[in-house]
């Protein structure tokens, strides 16, 4: 996964550009640019977007997988 499938991703699953930024360190602006592909992330900011993303799809799984 990319920085940029992360971030769709995680906007899929509700979160805003602020809030993905404040979670990986990088400002909304900095965000939206790596989602439209106008800007490369750093490596940190890049490798926290992807952790971010595979740990809210396993907590999506998990939810999928309760039954209510």
């Amino acid at each position: 996964m990319n920085p940029s499938a992360a971030i769709e991703l995680l906007r899929d699953a509700g979160m805003t550009e602020q809030a993905i930024g404040a979670k990986v360190g990088a400002g909304q602006s900095t965000i939206n640019k790596i989602r439209r592909g106008q800007m490369q992330p750093t490596y940190e900011v890049g490798r926290a977007l992807v952790e971010l993303a595979v740990a809210a799809r396993r907590r999506q799984a998990r939810r999928r997988q309760i039954p209510s």
